[in-house]
């Protein structure tokens, strides 16, 4: 039995030396066509990636935000996520680092040139400029420059006049440059933003220039803004917003100036109605008491309590009184007619007449 063991033992052996002797074979190698390794290379993410920007595109996220929110209680409409100067800058920084940008449709132009200014140090302070970059036969447009002085404190200028399809023509013709100071927590959460001369159309004639523009997490208020609503390039009212952290939301807008009176129209000269005069009614002075009627005359008596006055009072025709007419016009009796009053009235007594002596008479005596 032992004899039969130890044969079997050593073929094991031997053909286990045989196996572990044997030479490997070289494995071929096939390299991709270069279509193929450039495809990956572009789709996946760059290995050389700025990773301190990170920061900056959130806190660009977040400002983005807030102005949506304030524009919202200023003007009751609330724009599109990234439809405002921040969300653009944003758009060109994630554009930068090669991350595909969202909703193409939200500008005209999505093409953008991000350079970084000689003299930024490796890590803070950093200084870019933003370009909008429509077309290789069009000059690249500046839209903003990004000073980042640490990963708490961020300075933005945007240029109004390259940037109409945000904030209007209104403030194009204006000009003006925008400031806004970001300060953070240096994880991308704004805690504090302030902006100086924002101008935006509020609509095709009014636009909105505020003086104030402060948001601040932690404050009473997170929203503070006070400016002026322009009219056709015309400050017309004064608009202060306040929201506080628990409560309502205050929005005033106040007239800078009276308006002025509106004249009435005046009437055109075929309207006018002129007034016909009525005619005054002349009443004549009450008659002077009769004259003691001659011999066979008649004595010609009116109406009892017929008074021209209270007849015209009665009717409600205007009253002349006697004391606007002129006195009437009194004949002055003749010689014969005062005789013969004289002797008519009794209280005068009749003085005889003498009488002529006839012609040869005598007188007694």
């Amino acid at each position: 039995m032992k004899r039969l063991v130890w044969p079997v033992c050593v073929g094991v052996f031997l053909s286990l030396s045989a196996c572990f002797s044997r030479e490997e074979k070289p494995v071929a190698v096939v390299t991709p066509p270069s279509s193929v390794v450039k495809k990956v290379a572009e789709s996946s993410p760059v290995s050389h990636r700025d990773k301190s920007l990170d920061v900056l595109v959130r806190y660009l996220g977040e400002a983005d935000s807030i102005h949506r929110e304030a524009w919202w209680v200023l003007n009751n409409e609330r724009p599109a996520v990234g439809k405002s100067p921040f969300g653009k800058v944003q758009r060109a920084f994630l554009s930068s680092q090669n991350i595909k940008l969202t909703n193409k449709s939200l500008f005209h132009c999505d093409r953008y040139v991000v350079q970084k200014l000689p003299g930024s140090a490796a890590q803070f302070p950093q200084d870019f400029a933003i370009f909008e970059k429509c077309s290789e036969k069009i000059a690249a447009k500046k839209i903003a420059t990004v000073k980042m002085l640490s990963e708490r404190d961020v300075q933005l200028l945007f240029l109004s006049e390259n940037l109409e399809e945000i904030l209007g023509l209104g403030a194009t013709v204006l000009s003006l440059h925008i400031e806004c100071s970001v300060q953070g927590d240096g994880q991308g959460h704004v805690q504090k933003l302030k902006c100086k001369d924002w101008a935006q159309d509020r609509s095709r004639d009014q636009m909105i220039r505020l003086s104030v523009y402060d948001y601040e997490k932690l404050g009473k208020n997170l929203l503070t803004l006070r400016g002026k609503v322009f009219e056709n390039l015309t400050d017309i009212r004064k608009i202060e917003a306040e929201v506080p952290l628990d409560g309502k939301i205050f929005v005033t807008e106040t007239e800078l100036y009276p308006p002025e009176p509106t004249p009435a129209p005046k009437p055109t000269p075929s309207a006018v109605m002129k007034p016909v005069p009525t005619p005054a009614k002349v009443l004549m002075p009450p008659p002077l008491a009769p004259l003691a009627p001659e011999e066979g005359g008649e004595v010609i008596e009116g109406e009892a309590g017929a008074s021209p006055i209270e007849g015209a009072a009665e009717s409600g025709d205007p009253v002349i009184t006697p004391l606007h007419l002129p006195p009437p016009r009194v004949t002055p009796p003749s010689q014969d007619e005062l005789m013969q009053q004289i002797q008519n009235d009794p209280n005068n007594p009749q003085v005889p007449v003498p009488q002529e002596p006839e012609a040869g008479g005598v007188n007694a005596r």
